[in-house]
């Protein structure tokens, strides 16, 4: 009798354990190519040479879950940009140099209520743009984030660190999202904060997300910004032999002296399939609305087209130009009224 006991209890022990079952994936990119740049300065503008993330940021990340029961998984996933034409960390001007600079984050899923994360993540309105724009996540061609809200959230400034975001599940294809970013500044709770809220339905050919970010700075990055409101709102329809993508973005920057900045931003976009790959293009545009200013708009064309050798490999190439008026520097522009270009052509794996 004490025999089967003991018996019982062991195999009692092993089944507790296989319900609380993980695992851990490793997993990313290595995206290089020749890029030539121009800036569009006089003189010599233009750089040639191999560059990583040509169509997207090369990185490797680690992301694991554990089965708790019930419906409910712990999460986790830290992820790194890497610079892979020179084998180097990611570095770049926003604070948010190295280490696992893209996610570093743990939370807790539930299969009733959503999920909630902790640390460095995307923010609410980076999730939502993603989504919409034809070249997705980034690149050094196509990107909406480089003109879009004046090129406030571009590159590593559409991620948020010491911060928690709530995601729900999908209902009938509707999906919310909240996120707030703590400053951590001594004294202060809104110093360097910002706090974000999505809305969102994906269901079928349509797509259709908005997002509201509110963010309150003394970031150096965006020197004189005490806070910066962007809507966006943006939709992609899939024909099947095309997708139209278009977007509205609508950004105020509060100006502790002088005048609040005010952006307008527009968005249309294609992507398609084309033999055993895909052909993506966008025009997209900036308009200064801001009171007094003079020749301060943007327009960016961008096409590109990624040539699939199997599921995780393909070569792709691009092009972009960007028109700057007058008074205005944004896409990789080296002086007011500059209209830089870029050419590339690459290789990109994913494992």
């Amino acid at each position: 009798m004490k025999k089967s006991l003991l018996a019982l209890a062991v195999l009692g022990a092993f089944a507790g354990a296989a319900s609380a079952q993980s695992s851990v994936t490793v997993y990313g990119i290595v995206d290089l190519g020749f890029a030539s740049t121009d800036t569009g300065a006089a003189g010599n503008s233009r750089t040639n040479g191999i560059n990583s993330g040509g169509q997207s940021a090369s990185r490797i990340g680690f992301k694991g879950t554990e089965d708790l029961g019930n419906g409910l998984k712990a999460l986790f996933q830290l992820e790194a940009t890497i610079a892979a034409d020179t084998g180097s960390s990611f570095t770049a001007a926003t604070g948010n140099s190295g280490g696992f600079n893209r996610f570093a984050t743990v939370g807790l899923q539930s299969a009733t209520f959503g999920t909630v994360l902790l640390g460095r993540q995307t923010s609410v309105v980076k999730d939502a743009y993603d989504q919409i724009d034809p070249f997705g996540d980034g690149g050094t061609v196509g990107a909406i984030s480089n003109i879009f809200f004046n090129g406030t959230l571009s590159g590593d400034l559409g991620r948020i660190s010491n911060s928690v975001k709530y995601t729900s599940n999908s209902y009938s294809g509707f999906k919310a999202n909240a996120a707030y970013g703590f400053g951590e500044v001594a004294g202060s709770t809104s110093a360097n904060s910002n706090y974000g809220l999505g809305l969102g339905y994906a269901n079928g050919p349509l797509n259709v997300q908005y997002a509201y970010n509110n963010q309150d700075s003394t970031n150096a990055a965006l020197a004189n910004i005490s806070k910066t409101k962007a809507h966006f709102l943006g939709l992609t329809y899939d024909f099947g032999v095309v997708k139209l993508h278009g977007a509205f973005a609508d950004t105020k920057v509060d100006f502790p002296v002088g005048n609040d900045g005010k952006y307008r931003n527009y968005l249309l976009g294609v992507s398609a399939p084309v033999g055993p790959g895909t052909i993506f293009a966008s025009y997209a545009v900036n308009d200064n609305k801001t009171t007094g200013s003079v020749d301060q708009d943007t327009k960016k064309f961008a096409i590109s087209y990624s040539y699939d050798l199997s599921k995780r490999t393909n070569l792709y190439t691009g092009y972009s130009k960007t028109s700057n008026d007058a008074n205005v520097k944004l896409g990789t522009s080296a002086a007011n009224g500059s209209d830089p270009s870029i050419f590339n052509v690459g290789i990109r794996h994913k494992f």
